[in-house]
């Protein structure tokens, strides 16, 4: 399946580790990051939405960037995520004006190396991934389309979908985007459904029942890896 929307990642003999969803909680993130323990031969895939709504979506994308540099680390482009890039390439009001009300307003003021550093790491993410199994993916697919690997705006935005077996090669999907409950994240895990919702809204800790913590999802044990969010 050819298709510069998205890659196939082989499989290596460590963890795969998903994580979804950071929206600016840098603080959260390195706890996990810490909490995690990865190694060499484990393959962290990240699902998009990385900025806005959080207090410091600058030191995440400095993190990731960072995290770039090893081959282990694998990123999905999210729509908060495009929002940002079309801002870096365009700097026009209306996506300032957005940002600013997302709580992004510190890409206002880059230097030149900074903006192209920001805009390269963004423009380079792909749509999704296929590792083994799973599909991962930020939001979902429509599964209307003839071709649902070509769907951009859908894998970058759509709430809800139903699941075609036969166009997702029976694979099982996991997907951020759209914050559910701990508990309803864990039930669709035990029960194996086919459609694995990652995003429990780290950023609505205390304001959202069911809510608050950045996960990661082992793909191999199914084991859920929570931390509560400190930013």
């Amino acid at each position: 399946m050819a298709n510069p929307l998205g890659k196939v990642i082989d499989k290596t003999k460590g963890r795969r580790l998903v994580i979804s969803d950071i929206h600016g909680c840098s603080q959260t993130l390195d706890a996990l990051l810490d909490k995690l323990s990865i190694t060499d031969e484990d393959q962290v895939f990240f699902l998009g939405d990385y900025v806005n709504k959080g207090p410091n979506s600058l030191k995440v994308l400095d993190t990731l960037i960072g995290l770039n540099q090893k081959a282990n680390h694998y990123f999905l482009l999210g729509n908060h995520d495009l929002l940002l890039l079309e801002y870096l390439q365009n700097g026009d009001n209306g996506h300032k004006l957005r940002l600013e009300e997302l709580n992004s307003s510190s890409f206002f003021d880059l230097s030149e190396t900074d903006r192209s550093k920001y805009q390269s790491f963004l423009e380079s993410l792909h749509h999704y991934f296929i590792s083994d199994e799973f599909i991962l993916v930020h939001a979902g697919f429509n599964f209307n389309l003839q071709n649902p690997f070509l769907g951009k705006e859908d894998m970058l935005n759509v709430r809800s979908f139903y699941y075609d077996g036969s166009k997702a090669m029976n694979k099982t999907i996991v997907h951020g985007h759209y914050p559910f409950t701990k508990k309803e994240i864990e039930e669709a895990i035990s029960a194996y459904q086919k459609v694995i919702p990652l995003d429990n809204g780290c950023v609505y800790k205390g304001e959202r029942d069911g809510m608050g913590e950045l996960l990661c999802l082992n793909l191999d044990t199914l084991e859920l890896i929570g931390q509560e969010k400190l930013d």
